[in-house]
Order: structure tokens, then sequence, then C-alpha cells
């Protein structure tokens, strides 16, 4: 990743933008973080192009389009403003490897290793034109292999069957040697089938490592399309020869459908697509690697990763690689002299910590989900949803859309849309309406905050306290909560980029301010604030707004836990820290991972949960330690990294997965989880 340059936009809607992941000539492509701190890929189109009224109704429908498509192995648009002066699109940031760089470093796949990257494919396909919409441009450097399974990336030249002639008449949109016979020929109408026939280009590609047409000058490529057979003397497998004959067949008429290839492969016979396992080692230990790398976010000040950069961001299209992954080139564990780095971590214990038993894994979400503790249940927030697990069975009792971030204080949760905005109160445990409100601040209500009887709703520029029992306002507040919002003994925090700010819970009168930068990661508790600022974490008094004390983290700060005198704190490098929260004095410090030459895992999440804190380690290991010393009790790993959690309810413990999952863990013999963690009522 490259740093922003002087002349880049900060701030593109609610996302901050943290530095440059490629550009081409259509669009720059950004690293952001969202309001709610999550990390996104953001795709900005060059002013040219958004001064042509032509280009921007294209853009224009191809976010409609791309928002349309659904699908466990499609990238879901998260945010977007075609409409804007500086016109943008907002994805997951989702670091792993494209098929195009997977085949040209490692060759071709194994047999069940197509077969299943066959079956993704196809169910993307068949997302895809449900929403009725055509791809277009499917080829190697537009499928990704990620930590959470394989993704049909860059819907940029996608549109939808009825677009009409928004493209000049003659123009040729796809890439030659794997564009159908339809697509050569500008004037002839392409539908589904197109897709179809560049699917078994795909495929044959993948189990040979050759394209079917050949190489060389695109002309010749996109003639052999139209009038020679494809070369398939390398496929073997009888059922893939099959598979692909029926897929490149000149006349879009004799092909299958996407539907009739989701039906032709449902029997599986090889390993699950979630996760890297049904890929070879070599590659599913390089993207696991990139995922470990990546899935912390870049230092606030916006300095360079590494040596990292990206390839193959920015193709022909409106919308590019930003519509998912980001394939990255080169290796975290470099120095900057090209030589690899020798870890100078402590050797792993000889014995290792015993292990807890999963008692189940329930998917909520193509997304990573969030998780809270209420009435009893599990809150699994993820993907504009908000659904309710029951905690010993991982039952879905309940789900109801919740498109911004949720709060939860006593027995319920508080759920917030943008569209016609509205307010609503939930009883968690069952899901009944126990209030709801129209609320006159529109998008900005992505913040909530319940404290006993208040309940605090806003965002950029407008914050309101409210009754938490009947939703009724009491007090409202010109501040931003942008970046953070909590309440505790009798004060409401309001966090913004460069500012703390305190209010009166009673009446929303000011109290204070305290200035830091680059501010995130806000908790309240113990009479003081805490929040990690851009080389330090903060801990302001919630009486006065006095600094109580300041620690440097580096630039590397991240999650941030309270409970028990201390505050617990993490840091990028799989470090976890405990401080005594009064003073900022160091109780113990942890290095979390799996040991010399392994590499360590970031330390991705913190629960607190009693006297364990939960750590959960983008090793894709959960780490329960005795929040007194610091020692490891018990670790598990899992199949996909973790994201956020862990929370402990019922005597289990609770983790989200990269890949949507919520994970139930029962401890080892003699190690109870109590309730509590991320998310939990304080």
């Amino acid at each position: 990743m490259d740093p922003l340059e002087p002349g880049d936009p900060r701030r593109l809607g609610p996302h901050r933008l943290l530095g440059r992941l490629g550009a081409g000539g259509m669009g720059v492509v950004y690293l952001g973080r969202s309001r709610a701190g999550r990390l996104v890929a953001v795709k900005v189109i060059r002013e040219r192009f958004a001064a042509d009224p032509r280009y921007r109704a294209r853009f224009r429908r191809e976010v409609a389009a791309a928002r349309r498509v659904t699908g466990a192995f499609t990238a879901p648009v998260l945010d977007a403003d075609p409409d804007a002066a500086t016109p943008w699109l907002a994805t997951a940031y989702l670091p792993g490897l494209s098929l195009r760089d997977a085949i040209a470093r490692y060759g071709p796949l194994p047999p069940e290793s197509v077969r299943a990257l066959a079956a993704g494919l196809a169910e993307a396909l068949a997302a895809v034109h449900r929403a009725g919409v055509v791809h277009r441009d499917l080829k190697p450097a537009n499928v990704m292999l990620t930590a959470a399974g394989p993704r049909v990336i860059d819907f940029g030249i996608a549109r939808p069957e009825d677009a009409g002639d928004l493209t000049r008449v003659g123009a040729t949109l796809g890439t030659p040697g794997f564009m159908a016979p339809e697509q050569i020929e500008a004037d002839e109408p392409v539908g589904p089938a197109a897709d179809v026939f560049t699917y078994g280009a795909v495929l044959a590609y993948a189990a040979t490592g050759t394209e079917p047409f050949g190489t060389g000058d695109a002309r010749a490529r996109r003639l052999r399309v139209k009038e020679v057979r494809a070369d398939l003397d390398a496929v073997t497998e009888p059922w893939l020869l099959e598979l692909v004959t029926s897929c490149l067949r000149k006349d879009p008429r004799d092909r299958p459908s996407a539907e009739d290839l989701v039906r032709r492969l449902a029997v599986p016979e090889g390993p699950p697509l979630e996760g890297t396992g049904w890929l070879p080692p070599p590659i599913a230990e390089e993207i696991d690697r990139r995922a470990a790398e990546e899935d912390r976010p870049p230092a606030p000040a916006g300095g360079l990763l590494g040596r990292r950069r990206l390839i193959a961001v920015v193709g022909t299209g409106a919308v590019t690689a930003a519509v998912a992954g980001v394939p990255l080139l080169g290796r975290g564990a470099d120095r900057d002299d090209g030589r690899p780095r020798r870890s100078s971590a402590p050797r792993a214990s000889a014995v290792p910590p015993p292990q807890p038993v999963p008692r189940w894994r329930t998917k909520v979400s193509d997304d990573q989900p969030a998780l809270h503790v209420a009435d009893g249940v599990i809150l699994a927030e993820a993907a504009d949803e908000v659904r309710a697990l029951d905690p010993r069975t991982g039952r879905v009792l309940w789900e109801r859309p919740a498109p911004l971030p949720v709060a939860v204080g006593g027995n319920a949760a508080y759920l917030a849309t943008n569209v016609n905005p509205v307010l609503t109160a939930v009883r968690a445990g069952s899901g009944k309406v126990l209030w709801s409100h129209r609320v006159p601040f529109g998008s900005f209500a992505f913040r909530q905050a319940a404290a006993g009887s208040l309940l605090c709703s806003g965002g950029t520029g407008r914050l309101r306290g409210l009754d938490a029992g009947t939703g009724g306002q009491r007090w409202t507040a010109g501040v931003n909560a942008e970046h953070g919002l909590a309440a505790a003994e009798g004060v409401v925090v309001a966090l913004s980029e460069t500012e703390m700010t305190g209010l009166d819970a009673r009446d929303g009168r000011r109290k204070w301010s305290y200035r830091l930068d680059n501010a995130w990661n806000l908790r309240v508790g113990h009479g003081l604030a805490f929040a990690c600022g851009q080389d330090a974490w903060h801990a302001v008094r919630l009486e006065d707004g006095k600094a109580a004390w300041r620690r440097p983290n580096g630039g590397t700060g991240f999650g941030c836990e309270l409970g028990g005198g201390n505050v617990y704190l993490s840091k990028y490098d799989g470090t976890v820290i405990a401080l005594r929260a009064a003073t900022g004095e160091p109780v113990w410090s942890r290095r979390i991972g799996r040991g010399e030459g392994a590499g360590y895992g970031h330390a991705n999440s913190l629960g607190l949960s009693g006297d364990r804190l939960y750590v959960g380690g983008t090793d894709r290991r959960v780490y329960a330690l005795d929040a007194a010393d610091g020692r490891v009790l018990w670790s598990y790993g899992a199949d996909s990294n973790l994201t956020d959690g862990p929370v402990g309810l019922a005597g289990l413990v609770f983790v989200g997965t990269r890949d949507g999952h919520v994970l139930a863990l029962a401890p080892p013999s003699g190690e109870a989880a109590r309730p509590g963690g991320a998310g939990a009522t304080p």
C-alpha cells in the first residue's frame, strides 16, 4: 500500500481514507476505514470520467447492478454514492491471491481443487444472473482466492441485461482469450451465456495453466475464439473435459446455464470451499499468510506496509478489483533489503495448553459478524442484519434488518436504519419490538450507546439523549460521535477523529473536551475514558476531561477492554498488555502466537469475561488468558480468521469468524466461561 498523495481526498462519505491500494486509467482504489472501524476498499472514479454524463450513468448503473448481486462467492457492495461530486464505491477489503497469480506462481490446480473451484464459480455466476446482471469479464484475474474462499470480483463492465446502449457502438468489452464469440461483435446481443463461455475458459486455465485459445496478438486470439476449437488436449479429467466442452460451444443457445452447472456440480467430491483447505498447501499457506498480515489496519500515520505493491487493481471498467479482494505482492516477513526476518520471539512451550471442545458452528452471513450478549442470547451482527442465537444450540431465534451498528443495554437491543430512518428497541431474547420511532437525523444515526435508562443515538454533528424505555427524547447536542460513543457514570463520551467530548448524561450539556489524533476504539469505565490514538493510548478522567495518563503504542494500537481495575490493550504484533486503569502502570505483557519460525498472529479482538481474557488472533486461534497474570490457559484453532468477540455466556465462549460463522467452545474441564466479553452489557 502507498501513502495518500497530496491531491487525494482524505474522506469519502463515511469512510476515512488511509492509503492507496492501486490506480489505473479509470480510477483509484483506496484503503479506508468505516465509521464502525471496518477496513474497506474504496473505488473512486477519475474527475474527467465523472464529468461525462454517459460515463456517470454507466457507473450509476453498475453500482445498482452490483448491489443486486448476492451470494456466497461474490463480493457485496457495502456503500456507494454514484451521484457525489467524486463518485465512489466501497466494498469489503479482502486480501488474497488472484487465480491468475496463483497459477503463475504454483502451477495448475489439482483435479479436486478445480472441481471445488468450479462449484463455487458456478454458484457465483448463478447469483449474478439471478440479479439480472451479466458479468462480461470473468477471467483468472477476476477470481480471487481468499481466506474465506473464492470470490468473483470486478463488476467493472458488468451490465444489466436490459441496460440498453450505454456504451459506444463498436466497443468490445471483455478480455481477449476470455470472451465469448458473441462479445467480439459489439452489435450482437450478450447475455448470461457469455459468462458461461468464459467460465469454461477459466476452468481450463485453472486445470492446465494455459489459455484454451492460446496467447499472442489480441486480434488473433479473438479470431480463434470465434472460429477455432479450444485446445483442451491437456484437460485429462473426463468430467472436466465434458463440462468445459459444453461451456465453450460457439452457439450460446447450446451452452448450459449457470443453474445447470450448479446442479451438475452439486454432489461434493472434495473439501468444502470455506477457508483454504480446498487448495494445494503452498497456495493455501500464502493466502493464509497474507490474510494474517493484512488483517491489521495500516499505521494511522499512513506509512508503507513493508514493500507490498498492488497488481491488477484497476482494469477497463468503472468498478474494478475494489469490488472484492485486493491481490498483493510481497511477503510481510521480508526485510527492506529482501532478506527474511529472523523472529526474536521466545520459543513456544514444550507442553501445549489444553484445548476446548467445539459445541456448535452456525453460519450467520457471508460477512464477518460482530457479537453482543444480551438477555441470555448471542446477537450476531453482519451484512445489514442482526440474528439472535440460542447459546446452547446455535439455533437462530430471530433476525431483523440492522444496517447500522447495534447497541445493547439491559435486556434490549437497539437497531437503527438509514433509509426512512427509524430507531427500534427490541427484547434481545425474543425479538419482540418494545418501541420504534422515526428519527430526524437520517443516515447520521450510526452510533448508539445505552447506559441504564439513557440511550444515546447519533453520529456526525448531532447527538440525542433518549429514554431507553420509551424512546422519548430527553436532550440534543451538537457533537460529533463519528468514531465512538459510550456512556457511564453519568457522562456520555463522544469520539471524533480528533476530539473526545464529555457530556452530562442528564441534559447533554458539554462538560469537557480532549484533543487527540486519529482516534478510535473508545471504552469507558473506572472513572475514565480510554481511546487509541495515532501513536498512543489515552486515558481521560470522566469528571473533568483531564489526561489521567498516556502510553505510547508505536502506532500499532488495536484492541481495548476494561475490567477488574485493569485496562487490557492489544497490538498488531500479537502483544497483549495489562495496565492499571487508574495509573497506566504495567501489570503484565504477553505475546500470543505460534512460536518461533511460524509467525505471530495479531491480537485482533479482546473479550473480558470475569477473570478470563479471551483473545482472538489472526493466526486463527482464540486464546484464554488469566486476566491477573497473562498466563495462557488454553487455546483453540479455528478454520477461519477470528474477527470479533470472544464473548462468554452459559459456560461457553463464542467467537465470530471472517467467513461469517459463530463458533461456540466449551472450555477445558475446570475452565468455565462467565457471561460478558466484547459487546456484553457492562
